[in-house]
């Protein structure tokens, strides 16, 4: 393509793709491929069939992580950011999302919270939540810990895609809290006509100076603006790629919601404690295996290689073909801990109840109840790197931080 008719970022073009004619801001170009952002928001990657410049734009860039750290003047709430889409911006030289979160963008939507809440931004890093690793869970545990001790409450802007793990991973650290910690993300960035960031953070700054003292998961009830839960981070899920509603409570309601710029607490919860306690011990030497049909003895020892724990998804209320047992079972006498969980999006393992579930627990394979997978994942970490081998199997069963549900609600799988 001759130079002179290429476009430049921030040009607003006219184009065909697929017989079909569309406007748009052009992003970048990558070989013959046109990144460009649609009117509704949406970014596309596309080889027009054919295009027009219709409008001249300006050049935009995003100043990564520039921007008011501080806003307001009433309650001191900080804001940790870790990156991911909520705290995002298109830039549009390249194409590229960078961090680009200045308190009084929020501030300023929200006039209120000027007068309501000091909102201090605190960077941790600008990671992709796919890339986060257990080592950062830690981190972001013991910068928590320190931001707990000067404000009511704490938010940490993080990607969606793992945020349950962070969750859960937090809750596990924070044996006492003194006040809420509260996860928030976006399905779709900040200069989107449809987003959800703001209302999201908007809700987890409000659930943030409550009596809230455990760690919780704020994003949209469902795919309208007219309600915000909070979400129980160790019962929770992200249950669709791209919805803004896709988080749901698993097995109970969510502990709050946030209508018309309040907020309300529901069902229990454990409140905010005077003082901090972090165990930030975990032990990364586990695995978190799918079982499936076809699943070779092989690749499950491959698994098990150099791990101190397994935890297992099976079918139905645990199950896994009885082939893999004798394998599990040499590995346990030495040393190694199994667990058993569901693939079942709800419901609980019961090795009692059918002779491949007897046999299970003969290989010394423990029932994790309705826990989910994640959770127990991290649970096992956390209790692995804190507790003695002979208390594994009892804290397992125990319901230490809402991971375990005496029976499930009924009307939460809406």
């Amino acid at each position: 393509m001759p130079e002179s008719n290429k476009p430049e970022n921030g040009d607003i073009i006219k184009f065909t793709w697929k017989g079909k004619e569309m406007e748009g801001t052009f992003i970048s170009i990558d070989s013959d491929f046109f990144n460009v952002k649609l009117e509704n928001g949406y970014n596309i990657s596309i080889k027009p069939q054919s295009f027009e410049i219709i409008k001249k734009g300006v050049s935009f860039a995003v100043n990564e992580g520039k921007g008011a750290k501080v806003s307001g003047k009433g309650k001191p709430i900080s804001l940790i950011t870790t990156g991911g889409t909520i705290v995002s911006k298109v830039d549009y030289r390249t194409g590229a999302v960078f961090p680009s979160l200045d308190i009084e963008e929020l501030t300023s939507r929200f006039r209120y919270m000027e007068q309501n809440y000091r909102l201090k931004r605190v960077d941790f890093s600008n990671i992709l939540s796919e890339n986060i690793e257990p080592g950062q869970w830690v981190e972001i545990a013991k910068k928590t810990e320190h931001e707990l001790r000067n404000s009511e409450g704490v938010v940490i802007s993080h990607g969606t895609d793992t945020m349950s793990y962070t969750a859960s991973a937090l809750a596990f650290m924070f044996e006492k809290q003194m006040g809420p910690v509260i996860l928030v993300g976006s399905q779709r960035s900040s200069d989107r006509p449809s987003s959800d960031s703001y209302l999201n953070l908007e809700a987890a700054v409000g659930f943030a100076t409550s009596e809230f003292g455990e760690v919780g998961i704020s994003m949209h009830h469902n795919s309208s603006d007219e309600r915000i839960d909070l979400i129980r981070g160790t019962r929770s899920r992200k249950m669709h790629s791209t919805r803004r509603d896709a988080f749901k409570s698993i097995g109970e309601h969510p502990v709050g919601a946030f209508q018309d710029g309040l907020f309300s607490l529901s069902g229990k919860y454990r409140r905010k404690c005077r003082e901090n306690v972090l165990k930030t011990k975990l032990e990364k030497e586990v695995s978190l295996v799918y079982f499936h049909p076809g699943l070779e003895v092989e690749d499950l020892e491959k698994s098990m290689d150099g791990k101190k724990g397994m935890v297992i998804m099976g079918t139905g209320l645990g199950h896994i073909n009885t082939k893999y047992l004798q394998s599990i079972s040499e590995r346990v006498k030495g040393g190694m801990k199994a667990v058993a969980t569901t693939q079942c999006i709800y419901g609980s393992t019961n090795l009692d109840i059918y002779s491949t579930g007897r046999e299970m627990e003969k290989a010394g394979i423990i029932s994790a109840g309705n826990i989910l997978p994640e959770t127990a994942y991290v649970k096992m970490m956390h209790l692995l790197g804190n507790y003695s081998e002979e208390e594994f199997e009892v804290l397992m069963k125990t319901n230490m931080r809402g991971e375990i549900l005496e029976r499930e609600e009924l009307g939460v799988y809406l």
